[in-house]
């Protein structure tokens, strides 16, 4: 019998504490329960998840406001659809979202904020080239007298 595993690590965000609680919690598996290689888990029914997971009001265990909404979360922490899986909803990460090592999330947390810097930083300098386009352009049009 598995006995739930609590995540106690406060530099944790909450939503990797929510999302391992409630795959973990073995009253919920006929609506989302871990995958057979405990690596990823299936949300079996989006409606029931919508209703019972993520409600309003402070019994919250994540804090999306809707279904679309917790999978767009899912994507910015870090986690991705199982490729190839016969289930619409089949999410994971290929090192970090084990059942009964909830400590690797950690590292998971990590690296989902360096990719997000990264991006960030990328964007950045997309847009301080795109800018100094735009000033060469209008330099060159003022020279042109238009």
């Amino acid at each position: 019998m598995h006995v739930p595993v609590t995540v106690t690590d406060y530099s944790l965000s909450s939503f990797y504490k929510g999302v391992y609680a409630v795959v973990d919690d073995s009253s919920l598996d006929a609506v989302v329960s871990w995958s057979k290689n405990k690596k990823s888990f299936i949300i079996w029914d989006p409606i029931e998840f919508q209703r019972r997971v993520l409600p309003t009001g402070r019994e919250r265990r994540i804090r999306s406001l809707n279904f679309s909404m917790f999978m767009a979360d899912l994507k910015y922490y870090g986690f991705i659809r199982v490729k190839g899986s016969k289930h619409r909803y089949h999410i994971g990460h290929p090192k970090y979202f084990v059942r009964c090592k909830p400590e690797l999330m950690k590292k998971m947390q990590e690296e989902a904020h360096e990719k997000r810097m990264h991006k960030f930083e990328q964007d950045r300098a997309m847009r301080k080239k795109a800018k100094a386009r735009a000033m060469k352009l209008a330099d060159a049009l003022g020279d042109l007298g238009l």
